[in-house]
């Protein structure tokens, strides 16, 4: 192997471990965060995340009817709020918002 290859293995073997270790952290920050969602305000926490063949999990409500099943949500009314990253990101200046279907109250200044 040239020392160019092992350069290259050494980096990528350090950007992997930089970025397990960064997923880690982040985790445990996450931790933190549903726990403190649970204790001050009552909300009943479970989150599943995948990474690398791995499943991880937490659950504020050690029960077997937690978490609520696909079905289940499906029939709860009100439906349940479903979130996805592009609710999180930030839109970049320039960028045309995209146009709502949802009802929009009328403008009482008309």
């Amino acid at each position: 192997m040239s020392s160019k290859e092992q350069t290259r293995v050494l980096s990528h073997s350090k950007a992997k471990r930089t970025a397990n270790n960064n997923f880690q952290k982040r985790m445990k920050t996450l931790g933190g965060k549903f726990s403190e969602l649970w204790q001050e305000y009552d909300a009943e926490i479970y989150f599943l995340a995948h990474r690398n063949g791995r499943f991880y999990t937490y659950s504020s409500i050690d029960k077997p009817s937690w978490p609520p099943s696909p079905e289940t949500l499906d029939r709860l009314y009100p439906p349940p709020i479903k979130k996805s990253p592009a609710h999180f990101s930030r839109k970049k200046r320039g960028q045309i918002k995209p146009i709502s279907h949802e009802a929009k109250r009328p403008d009482p200044n008309t």
